[in-house]
């Protein structure tokens, strides 16, 4: 190492030997001077020293703050792609629970239709029935009367001189 770049220690400023002249500095001046030096020096180089242990700390603190966001961010676009990921699965399902309901209602409305046409067609088979009913019973009826009638004209035509007609009148609506 050349002299301008090494590193005078606190020591050697303190026991530093000048050569006496004639008519020089005064020694006791300079020494007092220069171990004013050396303690001023040696403040420094501790301080710097501290500055370096702190800077080295913080050096390996934002490393650490580094890997941290790398790790963060990761975390982050996992958890974005994780949430897209949800939020698409979500829409799936829903569109295929909206599909299902559909189907379903539209099978219900098929079968409903198909209940009502039944029921339609029962309605309308009953119906035939009871007018069938109605006419089977007013022919029966009239026959009925039409023999009623006959038989009275019968017993009328024996029974005239004998006895009076009854009053009461037989309706068929």
């Amino acid at each position: 190492m050349n002299e301008k770049t090494k590193r005078m220690t606190v020591l050697e400023m303190e026991t530093k030997q000048f050569p006496k002249r004639m008519r020089g500095y005064d020694p006791v001046v300079v020494r007092a001077f220069l171990q004013e030096i050396a303690i001023y020096y040696e403040h420094a180089l501790t301080e710097n020293h501290q500055l370096t242990e702190e800077l080295l700390g913080l050096r390996e603190e934002a490393e650490r703050f580094r890997a941290l966001e790398g790790t963060l961010k990761e975390a982050l676009l996992l958890a974005q792609k994780s949430a897209d990921e949800t939020r698409h699965n979500a829409h799936k399902e829903a569109e295929l629970i909206l599909t299902e309901a559909k189907r379903q209602a539209e099978q219900m409305e098929t079968t409903a239709r198909q209940n009502i046409a039944h029921l339609a067609s029962e309605i309308e088979t009953l119906q035939a029935k009871r007018n069938a009913l109605i006419m089977e019973t007013r022919s029966l009826l009239l026959t009925h009367l039409q023999s009623l009638e006959a038989f009275e004209t019968h017993i009328n035509g024996h029974v005239k001189a004998e006895t009076p007609p009854p009053s009461a009148v037989v309706e068929v609506g």
